[in-house]
Formats: C-alpha cells, structure tokens, sequence
C-alpha cells in the first residue's frame, strides 16, 4: 500500500562535464614581444552590458516555488565552435546570473529530475520559471505489523516506459533516503538484509507530493551454528553455505555464528569445520527470528 503527502525539503545531485580545449607548449624565444594596440570602440547599436536572469522552479505552473534541492547550471550557446560553455551554475533555489546579450541553456537538476530550456538575453532583464514536474519515495517496510529499521532496507528503481518495458534509474539506494524521481510510473523492489528478502510493487509518483511506499515482507533472521550437541557451543571457524532446494547458493560466510535474513521457504545448510561436511535442512517463517543447529556427528 502507498500513501501521498505534501512534499518536504528535499536534496538533490547532478553530475556535470566540463569542457576543456587543448593546450600548445612554446618556447620563450618563440613567443614574440606584444604590440601595444588601443582599446577597440564600442559598436554603435550594440548591447555590451551585462543584463540580470533571474530564475526559480516550481513542481507546476501554478504550485508553489521548490524552496531547496536545486543545482542550477547555465551555459553559453551558439559560439563559432557551436561548443557550450558553462558560465554559471548555483544551489541556490533563486539565482540571479549577471550575463552579457545572447543565447543561454539553463539546466536545473533535482535528484534523479531534470529539466533543460534555453533562454534568450537581449536588451534588459530576464524572470524565468522552470517546470520540474517531479516528486519523492520514501520505502518503509514490515513483517507482521512491526516495522523494519530503514537501516535494513534498501530499494531498487526501474521506470515503467509507455510501452511497458522496464528501464533500471537507481539501484541498493538506502531506505533512509528519499529518492526524488520524475513524475510517472515505476517498478519498486525493496530488499530486506543482504540475501534474498525482495518484495516488489508498481508505484506512482506525482508531482509536488511524497508517496510512502510500504512493503510487507515475509522473512526472518537466522544464526546459523555447527555444534557437537544440542544447545552446544557454537564451533569457531566454520565454512556455511545456504542453499535453496535447487542447489542455488543464497549465501556464503566464515565464522562461529554467522547471521542472516531468509525469505520464507525451505532451505539446506552446509556447514564445513577441518575437512568434514555437515549438513541440515530447515524451513523459514516469516517473522520466526531463532537458531539453525548444525550437530557436528
């Protein structure tokens, strides 16, 4: 089940590439002496000043302007090269750039959302809002009515596309994140510890809101121990292998009493110590947390 609030302050990243021409070694004999010129004289008709552009951003045309989350980029376009430069970049929700007449491409980011317009400077300045339509997800999670600390959580994000096939956006992100998506469709995996506790759901994304998507898992955590006698001491330096009833290794580790998170299902347990092999089946339930024993015989 989701549910929608209003959108809090929220933070958000960009990656962005620089542009950088190549650079030519030259001697000091090679380089010849300046020749002193005059200033040139402006051109007649010709704006040279710098004029202000102005910019904020809001979720719709008529909702309210997003107040945090922004990094604000602003490149020069149409130079002879047809390269873009970037000239300016802010996080401030309202910039302000001091830019000379021209062509402009303005590209603001929040978290995986993105919006890129160009925006034309002539002879006075410029107030624009840009349209992020954009929203967050927050991925919570419980077995049996008890919540699981976020910290055990996290999400994998693929976008459903109109034709219904499904892109991959974001992957392992924390559950104590709220992760900031276009708005649209998507298709939600939630994984519980490190093995394999996922449950999945289609969720909605709309602008301007917060939606809670809480999955119920069905898993429990286990400690796994070789011992020579029931409600024995646990037998250091032991080799486990889980298995499911298909031979499909789950999980591997070292140690005396290795702890683990187990969808709800049938499984083996290998257990290796000084060259001898032990094994045990055993069932998982949700919400059943205890011990496997191993009897070292």
């Amino acid at each position: 089940m989701t549910s929608i609030r209003s959108l809090p302050v929220l933070i958000a990243s960009l990656m962005v590439i620089g542009l950088a021409g190549p650079a030519s070694a030259q001697t000091a004999d090679s380089i010849p002496a300046p020749v002193p010129q005059a200033a040139p004289a402006p051109l007649k008709g010709v704006d040279t000043a710098s004029h202000s552009l102005s910019l904020s951003a809001g979720f719709s045309d008529k909702g309210g302007q997003i107040l945090s989350g922004l990094k604000w980029r602003v490149f020069r376009a149409g130079g002879d090269d047809g390269d873009v430069v970037k000239v300016g970049e802010s996080d401030d929700p309202s910039p302000k750039f001091a830019l000379p007449p021209g062509s402009y491409v303005v590209h603001v980011a929040y978290g995986l959302a993105a919006v890129t317009k160009h925006v034309e400077i002539s002879k006075g300045p410029v107030q624009d809002v840009v349209v992020i339509a954009a929203g967050g997800l927050q991925v919570e999670a419980s077995i049996g009515g008890k919540a699981i600390p976020p910290s055990q959580l996290t999400a994998r994000v693929m976008l459903i596309q109109p034709s219904g096939e499904r892109r991959l956006i974001a992957e392992n992100v924390p559950a104590t994140n709220v992760l900031r998506l276009p708005e649209g469709r998507y298709y939600v995996e939630c994984t519980y510890g490190d093995s394999n506790a996922v449950v999945s759901a289609e969720i909605s994304v709309a602008a301007g809101k917060l939606t809670d998507a809480t999955f119920h898992q069905m898993a429990a955590t286990l400690t796994l121990k070789l011992v020579s006698q029931p409600g024995g001491e646990a037998i250091a330096n032991t080799a486990w292998s889980v298995l499911t009833p298909g031979g499909d290794v789950i999980r591997e580790s070292i140690g005396a009493f290795p702890s683990l998170i187990l969808a709800e299902g049938n499984y083996t347990v290998v257990a290796r110590h000084e060259g001898r092999v032990y094994t045990r089946e055993f069932e998982v339930k949700a919400g059943r947390d205890g011990d496997v024993e191993v009897l070292a015989r």
